[in-house]
């Protein structure tokens, strides 16, 4: 199976080979990377490789009833084919082979009229969220705050259409299942031979973008909303379910305190989202607000999630800011010195999964990071993280959370009690990374 999905990406590697073999190499001045451009042949189709590397270190401290493992790995391992047919046409495959597997990020068709309007048709990331649209590889912190790992939809099948002139950015989308790895595949093929149909979803955003036109700072106010049926990739045999969960501001530990479990009989979702920014030159804010309305059938209550986020940061020696009006998102600034600069950050984070009758977990995050850009391409970043989490935050039943009367370690909130010592798992973190993008 791998074979077959590498093989275009080594036909059109070779295609590329062959085509430079006889052709000059030009290069394009737009391309943020500088990755080659090849010109195949006397028409205007040009391709373009290129790709990401995050090598990450984990280091914990706490995990009162649960253990935390130290470790080392790679985040993300991104390569990407980026091809334009003349002015309006182009497309891109995007994958990525952390853990030794391979998982399908972008991989759709472009067409741009021109004139500020554009549609997309494949896979890629819904419209919503500023820090969504942000590329992974111009992260200002390691891992992303916890509400926004909960509820932001990723990447989806689906057609959007976006629309970006002067102060305004408009995004809406209609899009279909996640095709991230096997075992969605192997949910979604379950339930689709059980006769039951795939969820939908419809996702708006819309962002103003005032002082759109200055070089050296601007303001960003947006919004965003997204109706969401259950999707038949959760589990194998769970129609008209959805289930949300993150592991708190880590990407090696695999430990997810905070997870709602499977949460049955759902009608449809509500997504709605809030975003403010702003920069001045070596100065940049952003924050966002989140809402997650669940919908049960019957008399079943809605259940409501929430959480937010708000994170400061700036360049030391000179550089500043970057904003790419055409996505509503920073990019990586630019560097006051030869030899890069350094960039200091900070932010706290809240999420509450606990509703009406669902029990989540409530987390509050705090974050500090330091980012050094030796280049445009290499990149090293340290966060020191603080999390702490309530007594629902047991992992759907999995973790300790604290002690009962007699003073034993109980998985069940129910039992805790207060007076026995502490409830639930506290813990730092220092992250390490290394990227270079090329």
């Amino acid at each position: 199976m791998k074979k077959l999905i590498l093989l275009p990406f080594v036909c059109l590697f070779l295609v590329s080979a062959s085509t430079f073999a006889e052709e000059p190499v030009s290069f394009s001045d737009n391309n943020k990377k500088d990755n080659p451009v090849f010109n195949l042949s006397q028409s205007d189709l040009k391709v373009s490789f290129g790709g990401r590397i995050q090598m990450d270190g984990a280091f914990y401290s706490g995990g009162d009833f649960q253990p935390l493992a130290n470790g080392v790995g790679f985040r993300r391992v991104r390569l990407n084919t980026n091809a334009s047919f003349g002015k309006n046409l182009s497309g891109k495959v995007e994958m990525d082979l952390a853990g030794g597997t391979f998982t399908l990020k972008d991989c759709f068709i472009k067409y741009d009229f021109l004139n500020g309007l554009n549609f997309r048709l494949g896979n890629f990331q819904e419209g919503f969220s500023m820090l969504t649209m942000t590329s992974s590889g111009d992260f200002l912190f390691i891992e992303h705050p916890n509400v926004v790992s909960a509820f932001s939809p990723e990447y989806h099948i689906g057609a959007q259409g976006a629309y970006q002139k002067d102060q305004f950015l408009g995004q809406a989308g209609v899009h279909f299942q996640k095709i991230n790895g096997s075992t969605e595949k192997t949910n979604v093929d379950d339930n689709l031979t059980k006769g039951q149909d795939e969820g939908i979803s419809y996702t708006l955003r819309t962002v103003w973008m005032p002082f759109s036109k200055s070089k050296n700072g601007g303001f960003h106010l947006g919004v965003a909303a997204s109706y969401r049926t259950p999707k038949t990739d959760i589990g194998a045999g769970k129609p008209n379910t959805v289930r949300y969960s993150t592991s708190s501001l880590s990407g090696i530990d695999k430990v997810k305190f905070m997870d709602t479990n499977y949460i049955t009989n759902v009608n449809h979702d509500w997504l709605l989202g809030g975003e403010l920014a702003a920069y001045s030159h070596a100065l940049r804010f952003q924050s966002e607000y989140m809402l997650n309305q669940t919908h049960r059938m019957g008399d079943l209550a809605t259940e409501k999630f929430n959480g937010y986020y708000a994170e400061v940061a700036c360049m030391l020696f000179g550089g500043e800011q970057k904003y790419v009006a055409s996505k509503g998102a920073f990019t990586q600034p630019s560097c006051g010195k030869e030899w890069g600069d350094v960039e200091v950050a900070a932010r706290f984070d809240r999420l509450d999964m606990n509703g009406t009758n669902v029990k989540g977990g409530q987390s509050n995050g705090y974050t500090l990071g330091v980012n050094y850009y030796a280049s445009k391409n290499l990149k090293f970043q340290l966060n020191y993280s603080y999390v702490d989490h309530d007594k629902y935050a047991n992992g759907a039943g999995s973790y300790g959370v604290g002690y009962d009367n007699l003073g034993v370690v109980t998985k069940d909130p129910s039992k805790v009690d207060k007076n026995m010592g502490k409830v639930g798992n506290d813990y730092s973190i220092v992250t390490l990374r290394a990227q270079l993008n090329f």
